[in-house]
């Protein structure tokens, strides 16, 4: 006997995780605290306790809050599918947030103002605004 289980809500904060922009970001974050960690053994000794005691502290706390995750679970979906749809306006009106931050390039400010632009999501306050309407 087989029973059909539905495929899981992607998560956003995976789905933001996976953004090439932001994996370029934390690997250029990664490489800056590891040079800084190297540059002194003062600093190597204190990023090594802090580290050792973050993954103690967050071991700690997803056990804790395991329960009420689970209490939570509704109001997280529906967090999660809000923040799902924010990603994908995101992704639709900021195609750049696609590209590496390495190959990002400032626009001009005649480009920017001459391209249509929505300020907020529809999906968050039911209306679009947009750069020819007064707030």
């Amino acid at each position: 006997l087989t029973l059909w289980a539905p495929s899981p809500q992607p998560c956003a904060a995976a789905r933001m995780a996976k953004l090439p922009a932001v994996r370029s970001a934390c690997a250029a974050l990664s490489i800056l605290y590891k040079d800084a960690k190297g540059s002194s053994p003062g600093l190597r000794v204190l990023c090594e306790a802090l580290e050792s005691r973050v993954g103690a502290l967050s071991t700690a706390a997803c056990s804790r809050a395991a329960p009420l995750m689970v209490k939570l679970e509704p109001q997280i979906s529906i967090a999660n599918d809000v923040a799902c749809r924010s990603l994908d306006w995101l992704e639709a009106s900021f195609p750049v947030i696609q590209s590496p931050t390495d190959q990002v390039t400032i626009k001009t400010p005649h480009t920017i103002a001459t391209e249509p632009t929505e300020l907020t999501p529809p999906h968050v306050t039911g209306r679009r605004l947009s750069q020819n309407q007064d707030a």
